[in-house]
């Protein structure tokens, strides 16, 4: 039998709060494409609108409580898990206003193709010795949360550099190094990794990461793998692998802006 109790105000603001805050973690996973995630808290959703209801109706506020618990859980793992995710929408939010989104306007096209030179060196070196690597090239900007997970260099890019940093003997191979313009801002910095269903399974983390941090930005990462010395790039969230030398300098060109000596193949 239906009791009298009826949906206040507080309920009912109660109600669609929470059903917004959910549909904006559901839109997130949507986003990263994880289908399987998307499932389950469209199903927690499911429920605790249900109990919302059926308290309201029948009065059975334990349900209802631990409905509540469930979501707020729930929310927390998501902000935890997922925080690196977060601090990347955020930086693209407001990254006309960060003090790292500024071009380096006064470097010349034989400064950039120099740099890319050197990279493309270490890359091949690497690659020879199955040196796992993972460099980030920024054109634009670079959120400053990233840089600050890692050690401030702000050297010139060099291959001798770039090699030793990803020695296994160093102390930051591990992590990921950002470059800007002809500069290595940063080593051994952490990035968000990719959740995409996408990716192949026999991919590590170094690829994910690679991958994650160009889903949300206009980045580029380049990877070589340790296991095979295969060369990977990412770029909008795809990834693309065994990328010759030549190809490698083409994107790179590209990437930074540099005018073509000669005739150049677009990334696409």
């Amino acid at each position: 039998m239906i009791s009298a109790y009826t949906f206040t105000a507080r309920s009912i603001v109660d109600l669609i709060a929470v059903v917004a805050l959910m549909g904006i973690v559901l839109g997130f996973f949507m986003h990263k494409k994880s289908l399987k995630l998307t499932a389950i808290y469209a199903l927690i959703t499911i429920f605790f609108v249900a109990m919302v209801v059926l308290d309201e109706l029948f009065y059975i506020p334990i349900a209802r409580a631990v409905a509540e618990v469930v979501v707020l859980l729930m929310v927390v793992v998501v902000a935890v898990v997922y925080q690196s995710d977060f601090k990347v929408a955020f930086f693209n939010l407001t990254k006309n206003y960060d003090k790292n989104a500024i071009i380096d306007n006064d470097l010349s096209d034989e400064e950039l193709r120099k740099a890319v030179d050197e990279i493309i060196r270490a890359c091949q070196s690497m690659s020879k010795t199955r040196t796992g690597a993972l460099i980030v090239i920024a054109p634009t900007s670079i959120a400053t949360h990233v840089l600050e997970t890692g050690v401030p260099l702000e050297a010139l890019v060099s291959s001798a550099l770039l090699e030793a940093i990803f020695n296994t003997q160093a102390q930051f191979h591990d992590g990921a190094v950002i470059v800007k313009g002809n500069k290595v801002l940063a080593a051994g910095c952490f990035l968000p990794l990719s959740q995409s269903q996408t990716v192949a399974k026999n991919l590590g983390t170094r690829h994910r990461a690679g991958i994650g941090i160009t889903e949300e930005t206009d980045m580029l990462t380049i990877i070589v793998s340790e296991e095979t010395g295969i060369i990977s790039i990412a770029k909008h969230g795809e990834l693309r692998r065994f990328v010759t030398p030549d190809r490698l300098r083409d994107i790179l060109h590209e990437t930074l802006k540099i005018s073509p000596q000669t005739r150049s193949r677009s990334l696409k």
